[in-house]
């Protein structure tokens, strides 16, 4: 099965280029330009991974982090903040248990970063989900 990114950028530069890189890497590619429409797809869709920027209009990242939290959903999803923020708000992104960050702008200097992180939180969440089914049995 194909996995969902679900990119959550109000960016439309950042969009295209994170669109780019997951359309080689055969994967879906869905997007949220704010954390308000990110939760709204979350509900409706089947998303693996959520690449999340932290400075947004309508509803920020960190928002978005607070309100995810309290799903059931947040457990599985990992959460890549892709973000130019500086190290206090990334400390204060990492206290909601994000997988990794990719720094801003993104270039094709750090494309094969951000492709190994997808594939290492794709891994993740597949063990995650397996280790949940084993719990219940």
């Amino acid at each position: 099965m194909i996995s969902t990114v679900l990119v959550t950028d109000d960016n439309a530069l950042d969009n295209a280029i994170l669109r780019n890189y997951l359309y080689r890497e055969r994967l879906n590619f869905i997007s949220a330009l704010n954390g308000r429409e990110a939760l709204d797809m979350i509900e409706s869709r089947n998303v693996d991974i959520i690449v999340l920027d932290l400075e947004m209009p309508v509803m920020d990242g960190f928002v978005f982090l607070e309100m995810f939290s309290k799903t059931d959903l947040y457990r599985n999803i990992p959460i890549i903040v892709a973000s130019s923020a500086e190290t206090d708000a990334l400390n204060k992104a990492f206290a909601y248990d994000i997988f990794d960050y990719i720094p801003k702008p993104l270039t094709n200097t750090n494309k094969l970063i951000f492709v190994n992180k997808i594939r290492k939180a794709l891994e993740f969440r597949k063990m995650k989900l397996e280790l949940n089914k084993l719990k219940i049995k």
